[in-house]
């Protein structure tokens, strides 16, 4: 038989707010963006442009919170080593925990005023130094917490397609493409 150290709190989106759940001590449904403004002066990050080249604007900048404030204010345990985060479109990203606790940022302003939509609010993870998908996300919903990685780690309504291994062959892994009689210079993909 095996215990569990902490209790595994699930969580759900909801619609303006942030969600931070899974293996901790104090799960939180209903963030919003005075919780965040709120959170400690360490974790602030008055120009999220200085660390993330994405979140660079003209005008007033984007202002964030690290997202050590996260695991702080939950109480995540030390056994969950992967952080799960999601967006309201569906997309699932799980990253190493040890590797993003130090440099990932949840920008919430631009100013004094909640980011806005275009800008990827009212919440958007940025992950510096990252060249995935993951780096950068807009209309996050939830942060979860969690010893395994999550099932479905990649966009489910776009996937990525992989990269051509072979000469002549088109990315995502279709038949072989042949260069066209007339045209040296194209190519023609087969039909599906």
């Amino acid at each position: 038989m095996f215990w569990l150290s902490k209790p595994f709190r699930h969580i759900s989106p909801v619609d303006g707010c942030l969600a931070v759940g899974g293996q901790v001590d104090r799960p939180n449904t209903g963030l919003c963006f005075d919780d965040l403004a709120r959170m400690d002066a360490r974790f602030q990050v008055d120009d999220v442009g200085a660390y993330a080249s994405s979140a660079r604007v003209e005008g007033a900048p984007i202002r964030g919170v690290r997202i050590q404030a996260f695991i702080d204010m939950a109480g995540a345990v030390p056994e969950a080593m992967y952080v799960i985060v999601r967006t309201h479109a569906g997309f699932s990203a799980s990253v190493w925990r040890h590797e993003i606790e130090r440099l990932a940022i949840v920008a919430y302003a631009r100013g004094n005023d909640p980011l806005p939509a275009e800008m990827g609010g009212p919440f958007r993870l940025l992950l510096p130094g990252f060249k995935d998908e993951s780096r950068d996300l807009f209309d996050l919903a939830t942060i979860e917490f969690s010893a395994r990685r999550a099932p479905d780690s990649i966009n489910r309504r776009a996937r990525i397609p992989r990269h051509s291994s072979q000469p002549g062959e088109i990315q995502g892994g279709l038949k072989q493409a042949v260069v066209d009689a007339a045209q040296a210079r194209t190519l023609i993909a087969p039909p599906p």
